[in-house]
């Protein structure tokens, strides 16, 4: 006869704001504009250097003379492998180019709030971002992180959302949740492909809560109507690197461009959507509602991962692997975060989420294992298509 194991407790973590603020030292909220931009140089001129390195390899082995010495088939293979290389690697970088302009975004890039609006701005703008109403709205998600309504990005469906009955012992969930293997992992890709852009056209993508339209490119939204002039900005300036891209197409020839630039902007959005479904989706994030809720546990519902190791960290400024300290305090710089981390780590303990699972098997297992919530309740987790949870609230 099999015994069914117990499920671990959870109970809301007791500390408040400031008795997490308190463990953290004073140095790693200083923010230093030197150090960050031969940070955000060295980005560039690795990015170049990436680019630089493809390109003349393409050219070297487009020489008639090369290909009559190795063969047309060997030339094409090393060619073509040397741009999947660049393909990959350089949108890790665009990821970091990215990664800087959040940084700017709160404030944690320098001291100078213009400065690093400005420079901001200019990222993102490079990655057809708008930076201001971006900044608007991922203010919004971590001001109701964790919350099961009020959060921005991640809101999670509840049972009645899904049509769902109340639980029942007997109940057969195979009715709801029967998408084929190969069905789910289209549905995985194409959120893969276009998650990101779709949210910028249309937060109600990942709030379904929000039944009016809120997009980041119209002024007259209800979340930045109050910032119209500054959504206004970012939308010029996403109209000069369009012409940008134009010219630089007509000079170049757009295959040159959607190779250097077009390929590695789709792997950008990729990664981004990936990083930030997996630092706030899992089986063992908590989410609140009514008095459960407040910041700290709502920024704390919240996983450190290791995407890609010391290559991750580098690429991606250490903002994966140390979400958890980020969503506390947004403008301790990302140099800082490790130290910040260690100190946290040491106070909270159990409530300190952090997986190394391989970064596609665990976005496999969240996007298949959670589903929805329940509709009554302060403090949730997911259920997965089985209806069960892997953590029981006390």
């Amino acid at each position: 006869m099999s015994v069914t194991k117990p499920l671990p407790k959870f109970t809301p973590m007791p500390w408040s704001m400031a008795e997490l603020r308190a463990v953290i030292p004073s140095e790693c909220f200083e923010r230093d504009l030197r150090r960050s931009l031969v940070h955000l140089a060295r980005h560039v001129i690795v990015s170049g250097i990436a680019l630089y390195i493809t390109v003349s390899i393409d050219a070297f082995l487009s020489r008639q003379s090369i290909i009559q010495y190795l063969s047309y088939p060997a030339t094409n293979v090393m060619r073509w492998s040397s741009w999947l290389l660049y393909w990959w690697f350089q949108s890790l970088m665009f990821v970091g180019f990215w990664a800087f302009a959040h940084e700017c975004s709160h404030n944690a890039f320098s001291p100078h709030r213009r400065v690093d609006d400005a420079i901001g701005f200019t990222l993102f703008t490079f990655m057809v971002t708008p930076y201001f109403s971006w900044q608007m709205s991922h203010v919004q998600h971590h001001r109701h992180r964790g919350h099961a309504e009020k959060d921005v990005a991640y809101i999670p469906r509840t049972r009645s959302d899904i049509n769902i009955p109340k639980h029942e012992e007997e109940m057969d969930y195979s009715d709801y949740f029967e998408d084929t293997p190969l069905f789910t992992f289209g549905q995985l890709v194409l959120r893969q492909l276009f998650g990101y852009t779709a949210f910028l056209v249309d937060i109600r993508v990942t709030s379904p809560k929000h039944t009016s339209l809120i997009c980041h490119f119209l002024p007259s939204s209800s979340m930045f109507k109050h910032r119209y002039r500054d959504v206004v900005v970012s939308n010029l300036g996403l109209v000069v690197m369009g012409c940008l891209l134009f010219h630089a197409s007509r000079f170049y020839g757009l295959a040159f461009i959607f190779k250097t630039y077009g390929i590695p902007w789709i792997g950008l959005n990729h990664w981004v959507v990936l990083i930030t479904y997996l630092h706030h989706t899992a089986p063992n994030v908590p989410h609140y509602r009514g008095k459960a809720w407040n910041i700290q546990r709502g920024a704390l519902s919240t996983v450190d991962r290791n995407p890609f190791g010391q290559l991750g960290r580098f690429c991606f400024l250490d903002s994966a692997h140390y979400h958890v300290v980020h969503h506390l305090f947004p403008q301790i710089p990302f140099y800082h975060l490790e130290e910040a981390t260690k100190h946290l780590k040491a106070l909270i303990g159990d409530y300190y989420l952090y997986s190394d699972e391989p970064v596609f098997q665990a976005l496999w297992r969240s996007f298949t294992e959670c589903q929805f919530v329940e509709d009554d309740g302060e403090v949730l987790f997911y259920r997965n298509s089985k209806g069960e949870s892997i953590v029981e609230v006390e």
